[in-house]
């Protein structure tokens, strides 16, 4: 409890929830979670959210509070599973600088087929242009999915790069790493799906746990 402008900032260790069977469970496991400190969001009105991260890709916990008078109260916690969430184009005889110049979009990784691979000791059978939305940041992969598409809507030279003959695949990655506590998992709204269906992209999902 806390009788300050904000919830407080506490390390995990020292909120109720931390008694809690699953918080429990996960300190047990991985002791360093207990001296992970809060992310503080600004309130709404009389509700808040502190998040808690061990590693920049892992899953993170929302600590959702409530204000009572002066006082904030702790409410529930909910595993949030870590997301990474691409534009990805796997590419036959076509030139990624293509991709970038169509799309006004900077890449996270590219390079053609034939480039050189690590340390030069192969050649690429296939070209890859990605793209990451919201890196970082404690997002929901639903979140950065819609992202994603009302990006590339706005962008009228997709059309000309999904349809290419030289683009083998085109669609959204979707990495997850979640709490083997509690994994959590990727509920997508009807019109997202629409989007990607409308937008001619496949998803590919990946799922690990820490």
């Amino acid at each position: 409890m806390n009788d300050g402008q904000a919830p407080p900032p506490l390390p995990l260790v020292r909120l109720r929830a931390s008694s809690s069977d699953l918080l429990r469970a996960l300190l047990e496991r991985q002791p360093a979670w207990a001296r992970t400190s809060a992310v503080v969001a600004p309130p709404q009105g009389d509700r808040a959210i502190t998040s808690y991260r061990l590693a920049p890709e892992s899953f993170f916990l929302q600590v959702h509070w409530r204000r009572v008078r002066d006082v904030w109260e702790e409410r529930e916690v909910v595993v949030v599973p870590g997301a990474v969430v691409t534009l990805r184009f796997v590419l036959d005889d076509f030139d990624p600088a293509r991709v970038t110049r169509s799309l006004g979009l900077q890449p996270t990784r590219a390079f053609a087929k034939g480039d050189s691979g690590a340390r030069g000791r192969s050649v690429r059978d296939e070209g890859l242009w990605i793209h990451e939305v919201m890196p970082g940041g404690f997002h929901f992969a639903e979140e950065k999915l819609a992202e994603l598409l009302a990006l590339l809507r706005a962008r009228p030279g997709f059309r000309d790069v999904v349809g290419a003959g030289g683009v083998l695949w085109a669609g959204v990655t979707v990495r997850l790493r979640g709490c083997l506590e509690r994994m959590g998992g990727l509920c997508l709204e009807p019109h997202l799906v629409a989007d990607l269906a409308g937008l001619s992209l496949a998803l590919d999902l990946e799922l690990a746990a820490d």
